[in-house]
């Protein structure tokens, strides 16, 4: 018997309106971690996560850390990791997801110095950082306040929020040691920026890769090119993605039909849209609205990618 090519999964997180955060706290985090570790995952936010309890490791895509009480991890957007307890065992994390993209531009309009945004984007999102509380003590504080103003909600917290994460940005910034003038060249990765706003946008209109690579005045193998190697994905894969989110909200929120969600998501059958949602939720349409606990409200698990090279 073949055995089963692993999947790259695409952990897509839905943020609520004028949301920076989204904190996932508490005793369901309490759990084995890793079943299968030849499955990656990565997410379109950074993910910060707290270890309570437990061992185990920590994989990335070039490395491995051993967890245990007291880690703290910072995963950039869109980097492929998985976590792994012992065998039989739990631990307990919880996990918070931060919108740096919102906090680095209200830092560039409040700034009396002229922030290159997408330079510091860059170096928050180059690597993942694994640490215990007290070798960054600092960082580790403000994670911890950022944790309990979610947790407490109390007055004006959404206000605290944007000054701590701000404070979050700047440690880490320090951490990697970020000093001097700031290049004025964009980094790779922003360069495919445009066309992610596009899908945004037109997700339900016909969308062509030329269209995509013309939003980022690049040619159409140039961008395919770096669109794969900044988002773990193929453009087609991503216009999917977003369709598939946009028709799970439509399939929990509307008494629309299949045909109907099909043609407001931009597919020009149902046919397409049944065989497209199957392949990357592993549940046809009809499945997965019979069965709505598959969709946390926040989050949505894509099947991507055979894993090459990992």
């Amino acid at each position: 018997m073949a055995k089963k090519k692993p999947k790259l999964q695409f952990r897509y997180y839905e943020m609520g309106a004028n949301e920076q955060v989204l904190a996932l706290l508490g005793e369901e985090w309490r759990r084995p971690y890793g079943n299968d570790v030849s499955d990656l995952h990565f997410h379109n936010y950074m993910e910060i996560g707290i270890c309570y309890e437990g061992e185990g490791k920590c994989i990335w895509k070039d490395s491995v850390k051993t967890f245990e009480e007291g880690c703290i991890v910072i995963v950039p957007p869109n980097y492929p990791h998985n976590n792994m307890t012992v065998p039989g065992t739990t631990a307990y994390w919880e996990w918070m997801y931060f919108d740096l993209d919102s906090v680095i531009q209200e830092m560039k309009e409040l700034s009396f110095s002229k922030l290159n945004t997408e330079y510091l984007l860059n170096i928050l999102y180059g690597s993942a950082l694994f640490f215990h509380r007290q070798e960054h003590e600092k960082l580790s504080r403000t994670i911890l306040e950022i944790r309990e103003e979610c947790e407490r909600k109390a007055y004006m917290y959404k206000e605290k929020l944007k000054g701590l994460l701000q404070s979050f940005v700047v440690e880490l910034l320090r951490i990697h040691n970020v000093r001097g003038e700031m290049p004025r060249k964009s980094p790779r990765s922003f360069q495919v920026a445009p066309a992610l706003a596009y899908v945004k946008q037109h997700y339900n209109e016909e969308i062509r890769i030329r269209d995509l690579a013309d939003e980022c005045n690049i040619s159409e193998s140039h961008f395919r090119r770096i669109f794969q190697e900044c988002m773990n994905m193929t453009p087609n894969d991503y216009v999917n993605v977003v369709r598939i989110h946009e028709a799970s909200n439509l399939l929990l929120k509307s008494h629309a039909t299949m045909e109907e969600v099909a043609y407001r998501v931009g597919y020009g059958n149902v046919s397409t849209f049944n065989r497209n949602f199957k392949r990357m939720l592993d549940k046809t349409p009809y499945q997965w609205k019979r069965s709505p606990e598959n969709y946390a409200g926040q989050m949505l698990d894509f099947k991507i990618s055979a894993l090459k090279g990992w």
